[in-house]
């Protein structure tokens, strides 16, 4: 066993101070301040037993211990070096990642973008399947999963990935009936099957009295987006969810009245303190692209 390895830290900024004669430098090569790089050497001193500096005024000169230290410690820092650069540039072993999320926020959302991910990461097989069941990440089906809900998931670890922005929208030709909010209750309201309270609670929002008894009912939003847009009645739909659709006129906003619904998006993976680098390189991708929708 290696029983006498000294801090790697403390090693790292006496190498830097010493090959540059000053710990000023030596803070800048290493982006850390003056007074840590200081503090490391004084463990490492504290450890070996004697002084390895003899401080002067703008400038550090190496102790007689120190100069016979130091082309150890650097054979060895290199060594290090080299054998982790040759580790890093071989093949990665293909590795399956199981993904398990919401289907609408699959196929509007995830499935254009993951080309990206593939590109970053090509020896990671992605198994993506879709689902808004509870998931039982003891049975190990999944490494991840993504849901919506409007309270913090349980049995799992979790990070919360954005709240759920509502728009208004309907398709272009239906745009004319909808001059103002009181319009709502003279066109079909579109509804999603497992969220049916939704209307009410953008009513309460905006302060409207809804009368309006005709309605038609899709169990996805990427359902209610193509029957929004065929002009079948005018839906609540994540504004992210309908990005495309907005840029391209297939379904209009007719007028602002955006609503924070009860639900949050989760990403959920296994009650574990530390994850599998693959799935800890998936949730830095999906992190980096929710960026814009975080708040």
């Amino acid at each position: 066993m290696l029983t006498e390895l000294p801090p790697l830290n403390s090693l790292r900024a006496f190498e830097a101070a010493a090959r540059l004669q000053s710990m000023t430098l030596a803070s800048k090569e290493l982006h850390v301040t003056h007074g840590a790089v200081s503090k490391q050497i004084r463990v490492l001193e504290d450890y070996l037993g004697f002084a390895l500096f003899v401080r002067l005024h703008k400038k550090v000169s190496l102790t007689d211990e120190a100069k016979r230290y130091l082309p150890h410690v650097q054979a060895a820092l290199q060594t290090l070096s080299s054998a982790t650069s040759d580790l890093r540039r071989l093949p990665s072993k293909p590795q399956t990642l199981a993904i398990n999320v919401l289907p609408s926020l699959t196929i509007n959302w995830l499935i254009p973008r993951m080309e990206q991910f593939k590109s970053r990461h090509p020896h990671l097989y992605v198994d993506l399947s879709i689902g808004d069941f509870a998931v039982d990440f003891s049975q190990g089906r999944y490494d991840i999963a993504i849901r919506s809900c409007t309270a913090i998931p349980k049995g799992a670890n979790y990070i919360k990935l954005m709240d759920e922005d509502l728009c208004l929208v309907c398709a272009p030709s239906l745009a004319p009936k909808l001059q103002n909010i009181e319009d709502i209750n003279h066109v079909t309201l579109l509804k999603h099957t497992t969220r049916p309270e939704l209307w009410e609670y953008w009513a309460e929002k905006v302060g409207l009295t809804l009368t309006q008894a005709q309605s038609f009912g899709v169990e996805h939003f990427y359902m209610l987006s193509q029957a929004a847009a065929s002009g079948m009645g005018a839906a609540l739909i994540p504004r992210f969810f309908i990005e495309e659709q907005l840029a391209n006129g297939s379904l209009v906003i007719p007028f602002d009245a955006p609503f924070t619904s009860p639900y949050r998006y989760y990403l959920l993976t296994p009650k574990s303190p530390c994850l599998p680098l693959k799935a800890q390189t998936f949730i830095d991708w999906l992190l980096e692209v929710f960026a814009p929708y975080r708040h």
